[in-house]
C-alpha cells in the first residue's frame, strides 16, 4: 500500500526594489526585483539498516593476530553471503605494535565489515550470529537512495509549484501583470544516518548473542527553493 506523507510548506518573502534603470533612461523598461524563498518538508521512513562489526586480536606474534582476525572475517563474510537480502563488504584492516620500554611486546590486528539490508529482522538475526566471533561497532538506520530520490523529486515539484504561486501572488498584490524568474536555487536537506543505541560485547565475543531490538523511525526531508524574480514596474 502506498504510504501517504504529510507535506508542510513554509514560505518567506524578501522584497528589494531597484529603480536605477528608471533614472538612467525613461524609454527603457524598468523592473522591481523580489527575492523569494519557499520550502517543502515531509517525513520519510528509514528503510535501510546498516551495521559495522569488527574482529580484533592481540598476541605476542604478529602472524598469530593476523591469522586470527583474517579467519574471523572470512567466517563472517561467508555467514553474511548465506543470507538473502544482505549486502556485505570489508572495511579497513590495521595492525599495530605495542611497546614496553621501547621493546615490542605484543601485536594487535583489527578489521571491520559493513553489512546492510532493508530487512531489519534478517539483519538483526545475522548480527546476533556474527557476535559469536565479532563485536558490534555501530548500528544505524538510514533512508535508501531510492526512497531519498523519490522524496526529493516530490518535494522539488511541490516547492516549485509553491514558488510560482507565491510569485504570482506578489505580482498581483503589487499591481503588476507579469513576472519573470532571473535566478533560482534548489537545495535539499535532511536524511542523515541515525545511530541505534547498542552495547558492544567486547573484543571477541565467543557465543551467539541475541540481535538488537530495532525500530526504524522516520526522518524529516526538505527541499528549499530560493531565487529572484522581476516584475515590470511599468505595468502598474
Amino acid at each position: 500500500m502506498k504510504q501517504v506523507y504529510q507535506v508542510t510548506i513554509a514560505a518567506t518573502v524578501f522584497v528589494a526594489v531597484s529603480l536605477g534603470s528608471a533614472i538612467a533612461h525613461d524609454a527603457e523598461p524598468t523592473y522591481d526585483r523580489i527575492t523569494l524563498s519557499v520550502s517543502a518538508e515531509r517525513e520519510v521512513k528509514n528503510d535501510l539498516l546498516v551495521a559495522v562489526l569488527f574482529a580484533e586480536n592481540q598476541a605476542s606474534r604478529q602472524q598469530k593476530v593476523s591469522e586470527t582476525v583474517n579467519a574471523a572475517i572470512r567466517w563472517a563474510l561467508d555467514k553474511s553471503k548465506e543470507t538473502d537480502g544482505i549486502k556485505v563488504q570489508t572495511m579497513q584492516y590495521s595492525t599495530a605494535s605495542l611497546y614496553d620500554k621501547k621493546i615490542i611486546t605484543d601485536w594487535r590486528a583489527h578489521q571491520s565489515i559493513r553489512i546492510e539490508s532493508k530487512d531489519a529482522e534478517k539483519l538483526s538475526d545475522l548480527i546476533g550470529e556474527l557476535q559469536e566471533r565479532l563485536s558490534v561497532g555501530s548500528v544505524n538506520y538510514a533512508v535508501s537512495k531510492a526512497e531519498r530520490d523519490l522524496a526529493a523529486e516530490a518535494l522539488t515539484a511541490e516547492a516549485l509549484a509553491q514558488y510560482r504561486r507565491r510569485a504570482e501572488q506578489i505580482a498581483r498584490e503589487l499591481g503588476r501583470k507579469t513576472y519573470r524568474i532571473v535566478q533560482l536555487n534548489i537545495n535539499s536537506q535532511g536524511v542523515h544516518p541515525r545511530q541505534i543505541a547498542y552495547a558492544t560485547r567486547g573484543a571477541m565475543a565467543m557465543e551467539k548473542a541475541a540481535g538488537p531490538a530495532i525500530e526504524a523511525g522516520v526522518q524529516s526531508v526538505s527541499v528549499n527553493v530560493s531565487g529572484t524574480i522581476e516584475v515590470d514596474a511599468g505595468s502598474m
